[in-house]
């Protein structure tokens, strides 16, 4: 059996190695957020008929591009009690072309909560904590 010459010698070894992206950018971390502000959080407990303890959250990310569906999903509490709550924050990127302009995206969440006072919030995105909101206030 006769064997093929080898082309791969003819390639410089560099044009093969994949590009390497630095450590701290979104990409690495799994998050397309650039910066994150504005984090508050308070529970509605304003009577009224029908009315049920609303857990509030609302902040504002830096996204890398316009058109970004951005949603809070709630996660696990801790056993303390008050309990602390953990979100993830969830971006899904556009589709099509879309030019690259850092783009301010309000983020907001409104869910009824078990909970009547609730000690923090730690709101992650990838393998990054975004914002810890602590002692959430509580609105009647």
């Amino acid at each position: 059996m006769r064997s093929l010459p080898v082309l791969a010698a003819l390639v410089p070894l560099a044009a093969c190695a994949p590009m390497e992206t630095p450590p701290d950018t979104p990409a690495v971390k799994g998050c397309p957020v650039l910066e994150s502000r504005n984090w508050h959080a308070w529970i509605d407990r304003m009577p009224g008929p029908g009315s049920k303890p609303t857990l509030n959250i609302t902040g504002e990310v830096d996204l890398p591009t316009p058109g970004y569906s951005v949603s809070l999903t709630a996660g696990p509490a801790d056993r303390a009690m008050p309990p602390g709550l953990r979100f993830r924050l969830e971006a899904k990127s556009p589709d099509g072309m879309v030019p690259q302009v850092v783009t301010p995206t309000e983020v907001r969440y409104r869910e009824v909560t078990p909970y009547p006072r609730i000690r923090e919030i730690i709101i992650g995105c990838g393998d990054t904590v975004l914002a810890t909101i602590p002692d959430v206030t509580i609105t009647e």
